[in-house]
């Protein structure tokens, strides 16, 4: 299956039951940029990426691999 590095971050957060506002919680990020990320409306960049990671105990290349 084939999916954007979006769709997996929202995938991972909705599988621990987290909410928008938990995983900006986790992270320190705006709520507005995680929404963004996960509509395909932004892509974050190596440091947001690994603090959403590190939020939702997932290795970096998760949400990269193919």
């Amino acid at each position: 299956m084939d999916k954007n590095v979006g769709e997996r971050i929202r995938a991972f957060r909705e599988k621990q039951n987290l909410t928008l506002a938990d995983l900006a919680g986790r992270t320190g990020l705006e709520e507005s940029f995680l929404t963004a990320v996960e509509t395909k409306d932004a892509y974050p960049s190596l440091g947001p990426l690994l603090k959403i990671a590190r939020a939702l105990r997932e290795r970096l290349g998760t949400f990269l691999d193919d």
